[in-house]
């Protein structure tokens, strides 16, 4: 039998209902992530400095973190990621597709399915801030493609 045509790749997802909505083709997030370089790249705050640990509430304690949404479908360029490491990635970590990535090994070539990428700190050890995943080929000195 003749095989189905194939699709072109098709937008990105729409975020969950508890995101902000987020104009077509523009990169949002939320808390403290930044996105830089004209959009094609995302940062944790303050990088290259430590990124921030656990946030302290009056009666808990909640983990620093932030969501990027609205990401197009294309493979993630990991210019530099560097987060504390554990075999399970249980205190720092960016999630991806539902996979969590942590130490130093970032999600390069991952497709964000849904659009969405997220980061998690904990209360422990910092670590010195990195560039976080980009949409296109950047660097710290210089601007996207």
């Amino acid at each position: 039998p003749p095989s189905p045509p194939s699709l072109p790749p098709s937008p990105p997802a729409t975020p969950p209902p508890s995101l902000p909505s987020c104009l077509l083709g523009d990169v949002c997030t939320t808390g403290p992530c930044l996105i830089t370089d004209g959009g094609s790249c995302a940062t944790s705050p303050d990088f290259p400095n430590d990124y921030p640990n656990l946030r302290r509430g009056l009666h808990h304690l909640r983990p620093e973190g932030c969501t990027l949404y609205g990401m197009p479908p294309v493979g993630l360029d990991v210019i530099a990621f560097d987060v504390e490491e554990h075999s399970n990635c249980i205190w720092d970590y960016l999630t991806v597709n539902g996979v969590k990535y942590c130490g130093t090994s970032g999600p390069a070539g991952v497709v964000p399915s849904d659009g969405t990428m997220t980061w998690v700190s904990d209360d422990r050890r910092r670590r010195p801030r990195r560039r976080r995943p980009c949409r296109h080929a950047c660097s710290a000195t210089s601007a996207p493609p």
